[in-house]
């Protein structure tokens, strides 16, 4: 892998909904893991800012990493790279994240996913089964056995996705975006429309991720798996559930760890 041993290194996480920048210092570790000394994130439309960016890196010659789940928005943003930095090596092969998965085709799988389980694999305690919630434009919700193999799990609508879907096919339900859902659980009973709509959005995406929760639990040991939680949603979700730890940016962090391992340091 093309990136030097010297700190710090710039990681680019590329999602369906946000593109996330990181900086990160490789040569020191908090929990595991690269200490995150910077961040950011931009819509995928939207164009990085490059100039910002530049002035994080010390040198022209700063590494730079780059992976994700929208392989039409990393191409973009590895073609736009800055002249003045050294190219960004992307990581897209599962094979390069030392990690066991567990399952009959692992190239199916989006590497955020695999990404956030390199992460927990650094955070959670030995011999402990995980499950990880990734609460995005998509709701990930995956296990992660004992030994630290990916084992798989489910995929279903974000509270995004939800909303978009809400307002795009009514007539006249009005779309509520993630911000006006706020960080605290809206009433059950909503007094009216948008009212009704945070609270269908906030308990029926809860209580489908408890319901998950329960049943890939049910097949993880030793019993019960340590919750984590991460993503855009996170912090909605973590209210009503007071078990998971939440962290932020966890496939960035197992990116940056990835990138750092390569080189030896």
């Amino acid at each position: 892998m093309n990136i030097p041993v010297t700190s710090p290194l710039l990681a680019v996480d590329v999602g369906n909904s946000r593109v996330k920048f990181g900086l990160f210092d490789i040569d020191r570790e908090a929990d595991g893991l690269p200490v995150l000394i910077e961040s950011l994130a931009i819509a995928p439309e939207s164009e990085p800012p490059w100039d910002q960016l530049l002035g994080w890196l010390p040198t022209e010659d700063s590494a730079s990493v780059v992976a994700g789940a929208n392989p039409a928005g990393r191409e973009r943003i590895v073609s736009g790279w800055p002249t003045a930095l050294t190219a960004p090596t992307v990581i897209d092969d599962p094979q390069r994240l030392g990690l066991e998965i567990r399952l009959e085709e692992p190239g199916q799988v989006g590497i955020d996913r695999l990404l956030n389980a390199v992460s927990v694999n650094r955070l959670r305690p030995v011999d402990r089964p995980t499950i990880i919630i990734d609460s995005g434009t998509a709701t990930t919700v995956d296990a992660v056995a004992a030994d630290g193999a990916f084992l798989g799990g489910a995929i279903l609508p974000g509270f995004g996705l939800l909303a978009r879907s809400l307002h795009r096919y009514t007539a006249l339900l009005p779309m509520i975006t993630l911000e006006e859902l706020g960080n605290t659980p809206p009433p059950p009973r909503g007094e009216g429309t948008p009212a009704a709509i945070r609270s269908g959005l906030y308990y029926g995406q809860l209580g489908a991720v408890r319901e998950l929760i329960t049943r890939i639990g049910e097949s993880l040991e030793p019993a019960p798996p340590e919750l984590f939680l991460t993503g855009g949603g996170g912090p909605l979700l973590a209210t009503g559930m007071p078990g998971a730890r939440l962290v932020s940016h966890l496939g960035l962090r197992g990116l940056a760890w990835v990138a750092a391992s390569e080189t030896g340091s």
